[in-house]
């Protein structure tokens, strides 16, 4: 094998390597060159094209120049408690018990739920036991 003295021109300067004329073809006849990576810090990424706002569409425009409307609170649900001293159930929202069309004690949990709902007050399907175990 036979050395030659090659020019490398990523560096600027003369190296000796192998022969490449003989031997070194790689298949179709192409010659085979050996790939140097580039150092890390001469490798930078392309520019990025400058960046433009968005332009909203007419319709979406309107509904931006408009003030936003408050947005509403959650309603919160009513807490059903089981109360064991009564033998009933009631419903507590807002540390405030719920009075249902004059009634304010239900023999069981589905009752005091229909009559919730009937009245527009959301109810929570847990109950809360205040019986001893």
């Amino acid at each position: 094998m036979k050395v030659v003295l090659t020019f490398d021109s990523a560096r600027g300067r003369r190296m000796s390597g192998p022969d490449l004329s003989h031997g070194a073809i790689g298949p179709g006849g192409s010659k085979v060159i050996p790939f140097r990576p580039a150092p890390a810090a001469a490798v930078s990424p392309p520019p990025s094209p400058p960046r433009y706002p968005a332009v909203p569409s007419p319709a979406r425009a309107d509904a931006m120049a408009r003030p936003a409307e408050p947005a509403s609170r959650p309603e919160r649900l009513a807490r059903l408690i089981y109360m064991a001293s009564v033998g009933g159930y009631m419903a507590v929202r807002d540390a405030t018990l719920l009075e249902l069309g004059g009634r304010m004690v239900w023999p069981t949990a589905d009752a005091l739920i229909r009559d919730a709902v009937a009245a527009g007050v959301p109810v929570s399907s847990h109950v809360i036991n205040t019986a001893r175990s």
